[in-house]
């Protein structure tokens, strides 16, 4: 269930009964972001950052939340039954200066909320908001040790390659709203995404300092 509010947000009703605000990134959030960073597992950063640093500097930090939609957009989810409504969720895509038409994607999901449906819920309206303009691909690094996920995507037809070492690229199609079946299968590939998220899917997002764009 999606309820519209006002503030670029929407009230999404998860299967388990609890609610949680989605809404673009902000300036705002700076702060939270830096700390819930600092929440997250040793090997959760590991797999979500690679080569994750033990907090997030100030230039760090202005990367990720250099938000400059249609080129680089995030959506965050905050738990709104939770106390203090805790921000426990974001999935971000950033255009590519080379293709234009493809986005690197990524999505994270605090420990203590992962398996109720919130990286899928995500990830599903940011391929939406990505489609509207005019991005048709959307693009991973995976870590190769995480054969579950690559093994799950190619089964539903993303195209797995090879990068650099220890890394997969992955592409995924993203299809014209009115094509509803390849719609549907986009969006059995996201839950896949969404579904290895609580064995740390190892989400590569680049950190390229012409390019900048992220938070928790």
């Amino acid at each position: 269930m999606v309820d519209r509010i006002p503030n670029d947000g929407e009230v999404v009703t998860l299967a388990d009964g609890g609610r949680i605000l989605v809404r673009h990134l902000q300036p705002s959030d700076r702060a939270e972001l830096a700390q819930r960073y600092l929440e997250l597992s040793p090997e959760a950063r590991r797999l979500r950052f690679f080569n994750a640093p033990g907090h997030l500097s100030e230039r760090l930090l202005d990367y990720l939340m250099d938000v400059d939609v249609p080129n680089r957009s995030a959506l965050v989810a905050f738990a709104l039954d939770d106390d203090g409504t805790p921000g426990v969720a974001i999935a971000r895509y950033s255009r590519s200066r080379e293709e234009p038409d493809t986005a690197e994607a990524a999505v994270t999901v605090f420990d203590t909320h992962q398996n109720r449906g919130i990286a899928t819920a995500l990830l599903v309206r940011l391929a939406d908001e990505a489609r509207q303009y005019g991005i048709t691909t959307f693009t991973a690094s995976v870590m190769w040790e995480n054969r579950g996920l690559l093994d799950g995507l190619r089964a539903h037809g993303a195209d797995v390659r090879p990068s650099e070492p220890g890394v997969a690229s992955v592409r995924v199609a993203l299809p014209e709203p009115e094509a509803e079946q390849p719609l549907a299968e986009l969006h059995e590939v996201l839950r896949v995404f969404a579904d290895r998220a609580n064995e740390a899917i190892g989400l590569k997002f680049t950190s390229r300092p012409a390019h900048r764009a992220e938070r928790l």
